[in-house]
């Protein structure tokens, strides 16, 4: 690359990222046995929970209830039912024995989906109920629901999302029209350097580990992992991952990324990778820690994924994207409250852009 477009490149990279404000997600409030968030772009999401008191158990338990709204013009309105749907074809959901919707159970995610006004529908039955039985056509239970908290949380989005005393509110109801505001996801530009296969020998992978934070979490069978971040004249980088202990169901590493100049007989050097939101396994402070992590090299992109306990019901995820200098978070999900809600509700997205990409889009 010509001296003066790699300045600029790296200029441009320099602009976008300061002009980034640092991801604050969101937060997830739990009301009795109800839990609900909304992404930084407005969009919310109220879960059910197992009940505290008096409520089902495991063994009644087929799966949460989700109620998904979004903020902008298009109100999109779900409901979704998530549990294992084979061997039905349809069902019947009730909410206090009153029958509230029915319908036939497809094959996907989500074997039941209600949208638009008959997901509001449901809904007005939802906020006014205490129980909800999904039912098979036999009459025989697929997932009993608590509604406690529930009205509660479809307050919090209509606040959420400024629909408070208008039309369009889900509890809060009034009459004033409803005035959606445009809220934008961030758009990150990413610089990703000319593709490359070099990484680090395992030997310089021991020593980074040995020199680590980690040497006293290593034991049994570990292993180390190093990915090619590319080149840019006669630099190359990569992303390194050492392993920093491990439990039952979740895995640590540690990031780093690693740079090696050509004809440059210091060889690697190793400095911890930058995030602009700290992961949230390692905790603020500390250096950070990835958990049950995969890299997709194409497109660059990091995930961690950690498990509050071993069925999945509680935990957090966060994607973050290689802007050619450090780790950007683009998506972040978690649930809070361990008590069979396998849908994390999503508190942070953003989209990215390569650099070339960018360019192009200004013109």
């Amino acid at each position: 690359m010509p001296p003066i477009t790699f300045l600029a490149g790296i200029f441009a990279t320099i602009a976008t990222s300061a002009a980034l404000p640092v991801p604050q997600p969101g937060e997830i409030p739990t009301f009795k046995d109800w839990a609900v968030g909304c992404d930084n772009i407005g969009n919310c999401e109220a879960v059910s929970l197992l009940a505290e008191e008096g409520g089902a158990r495991f063994d009644d338990w087929g799966g949460p209830i989700s109620i998904i709204r979004t903020a902008g013009k298009d109100d999109i309105f779900k409901i979704r039912v998530l549990f294992d749907g084979k061997g039905f074809d349809r069902y019947k959901m009730m909410v206090d024995n009153e029958l509230v919707d029915t319908g036939p159970i497809v094959e996907g995610d989500y074997p039941i989906e209600i949208v638009g006004e008959d997901a509001k529908k449901v809904a007005d039955a939802i906020i006014k109920g205490k129980r909800l039985v999904v039912q098979d056509p036999t009459g025989e239970n697929i997932t009993h629901i608590s509604l406690a908290g529930s009205s509660a949380a479809l307050r919090y989005i209509d606040q959420k999302q400024d629909r408070s005393g208008t039309d369009t509110a889900l509890v809060a109801k009034g009459k004033r029209p409803f005035q959606a505001t445009a809220t934008q996801a961030p758009i990150i530009v990413v610089d990703q350097w000319e593709t490359a296969k070099l990484v680090p020998e395992a030997g310089s992978l021991v020593a980074l580990a040995e020199d680590s934070k980690c040497k006293e979490d290593r034991y049994g069978l570990v292993e180390d992992q190093a990915y090619p971040l590319g080149k840019r004249g006669d630099v190359y980088r990569a992303l390194v991952l050492i392993s920093c202990g491990a439990g039952a169901y979740n895995f640590s590493s540690a990031p780093y990324v690693g740079e090696y100049r050509k004809d440059d007989s210091a060889g690697w050097t190793f400095t911890p990778a930058k995030f602009d939101r700290q992961p949230s396994w390692g905790g603020e402070g500390n250096q950070p820690l990835l958990v049950n992590v995969s890299w997709n090299e194409q497109d660059q992109t990091l995930s961690s994924y950690g498990k509050g306990r071993g069925v999945g019901d509680c935990g957090s995820a966060e994607n973050y994207v290689w802007d050619g200098d450090a780790f950007r978070l683009i998506d972040a999900s978690a649930m809070n409250e361990c008590r069979g809600a396998y849908e994390w509700i999503t508190i942070w997205r953003a989209q990215y852009r390569k650099l070339d990409q960018a360019t192009n889009t200004d013109k």
